[in-house]
């Protein structure tokens, strides 16, 4: 009785030192920022491309992706069924319970920590989540709070040992449920040294040791997870994927790709925060560059009376920081795309952390949350203009794919079920897609948007089973299409919607989108 009596003081104690007020303010401003930008997403459902899937059935590709905590998460946790609304309050969870850590971890008061709040909240990452990813935009958010939550426990707990074991295991989930945000803990490790740096004088062998440990975590992490993965695939007699996406390239480059790969790592982080896009406009560029000079300047007011070994400490740090937020880049053979480059936004948690130092003037904090606010504001635009384009775009396949199902059930011989149903030609080429002019914007840059819901041959089948309930019998592999699409009858055919665009040919429903 006694030690359950000592337990239960020890957790009550616990509990009254945790910083409630921190967590609440948390969870208001990610809440309120992510439903003015998100809202739109969250109350209407437009699957396109792979949110088409609906219902989670892509167990297999999951695995050879090597993301398999997916599995256990849509099956326990939030459901396989690809819900908006519940989806978006689970990202609401995960991105608050983010934004508490780094807020504690890096001591930022409370308007700093409401700037952060909005920016993560509503980043150009999450938005394409929710416009083209949708049933993956919470477990993609739950990965970044597990890194964090990795990177808390080394910082907090008292037996360094144990909170290296339990960061293992966390980036393990982490990893498990998407790989590329492990950028999160790498960022947040630096930013954590660096904070002490400027507020301690941290000898030669604290700085090594905390790094030290910071490595170690992540090389655990890195560790469990391969070997978790590779058990899972030998149990599921799977192997993994040779995709652009997939964790084949990485064993096809060594340290000289690396390297070679380190000058366009540290561009594409500048060219990400400073870069024109249509989700970039020139203000946001503007205000961006504001931040970091703003931080820049607090930086060398900081170190101003330092010694030179906290110089040289910080100029690693600030060094290792952009590499540590794009390290995907080394080691993929393509571009990381922007949901890659979601760890970057980060360096807005740097500018936060430097304008609140205590030899920066007050107002350098105020303007670096004003700076924060405005992005906030052009983020919230954008998100709820590209949501806009979506919705039309999905009302524009739905649509379109009844009106030519209708015409494919009225050819002579065609068999509700039993004919096949081809679609040659792409169906984001041709006149199939959305076209709007004033809408356009939203099909350029890195965004990955087109003007329709249905994009390659896994959205073919989705599509019919998952959003239209068909029984028809639709060509869904893509080796099956381009077959077809050498067929000289089909070749002959006029592109779609001219007449004698649909038309059976040997044996199939044809339907010719493009050439």
């Amino acid at each position: 009785m006694t030690t359950l009596q000592r337990g239960e003081d020890a957790l009550l104690r616990r509990v009254k030192a945790f910083d409630w007020p921190r967590l609440k303010l948390c969870f208001a401003a990610t809440a309120l920022c992510m439903l003015l930008a998100h809202g739109f997403a969250w109350f209407n459902l437009f699957p396109s491309h792979d949110g088409t899937i609906l219902f989670f059935d892509a167990d297999v590709v999951m695995l050879q992706l090597g993301r398999w905590v997916q599995l256990p998460y849509y099956r326990f946790l939030r459901g396989k069924i690809s819900m908006p609304w519940l989806t978006g309050m689970f990202s609401v969870l995960w991105t608050a319970l983010s934004v508490y850590l780094v807020s504690d971890l890096l001591k930022l008061r409370r308007k700093a920590t409401m700037a952060f709040a909005a920016v993560l909240g509503t980043a150009i990452s999450i938005t394409l989540l929710n416009a083209t990813y949708n049933d993956k935009s919470d477990p993609f958010t739950c990965a970044m709070f597990l890194a964090f939550l990795g990177v808390y426990a080394v910082r907090c707990c008292r037996r360094p040992w144990l909170g290296v074991a339990f960061c293992g295991g966390c980036l393990c989930l982490s990893m498990g449920l998407y790989q590329g945000y492990i950028e999160f803990a790498i960022g947040l490790f630096l930013l954590c040294l660096l904070r002490d740096c400027l507020t301690r004088d941290l000898p030669w062998a604290d700085y090594l040791r905390r790094g030290f440990t910071s490595v170690a975590a992540l090389l655990l992490g890195g560790v469990l997870y391969a070997v978790s993965m590779k058990a899972v695939l030998a149990y599921k007699h799977l192997e993994l994927i040779d995709s652009y996406n997939g964790l084949q390239q990485m064993g096809r480059s060594g340290p000289a790709v690396w390297l070679s790969r380190l000058p366009g790592a540290y561009k594409q982080v500048f060219t990400t925060l400073l870069g024109y896009d249509v989700w970039n406009n020139r203000g946001m560029r503007l205000a961006t560059a504001l931040c970091l000079l703003l931080a820049l300047a607090c930086l060398v007011l900081a170190l101003r009376c330092k010694p030179r070994r906290v110089l040289a400490q910080t100029a690693i740090l600030l060094v290792l920081l952009p590499l540590g937020l794009n390290v995907v880049f080394l080691l993929s053979e393509q571009a990381p795309t922007l949901l890659m480059l979601y760890p970057v936004y980060l360096v807005y948690a740097l500018v936060l952390l430097l304008t609140e130092t205590d030899t920066a003037p007050r107002s350098a904090a105020w303007l670096a949350c004003v700076l924060c606010a405005f992005l906030t504001l052009e983020n919230v635009i954008y998100a709820n203009g590209a949501y806009t384009y979506r919705k039309l775009v999905y009302e524009n396949t739905r649509g379109q794919v009844y009106t030519i199902m209708a015409k494919v059930q009225d050819l002579p011989g065609y068999v509700e079920g039993e004919t096949p149903v081809v679609f040659s030609g792409d169906f984001t080429d041709s006149n199939f897609t959305y076209h709007n002019d004033l809408l356009r914007q939203y099909e350029e840059g890195d965004t990955g948007l087109s003007g329709s819901a249905i994009t390659y041959d896994g959205t073919i089948k989705w599509w019919f089973a998952n959003i239209m309930g068909s029984g028809a019998r639709v060509v869904n592999t893509q080796a099956e299409l381009d077959a077809w699409a050498e067929n000289p009858a089909v070749q002959a055919m006029p592109s779609y919607p001219a007449s004698g665009c649909i038309a059976m040919v040997d044996g199939a429903a044809v339907v010719k989108l493009s050439d």
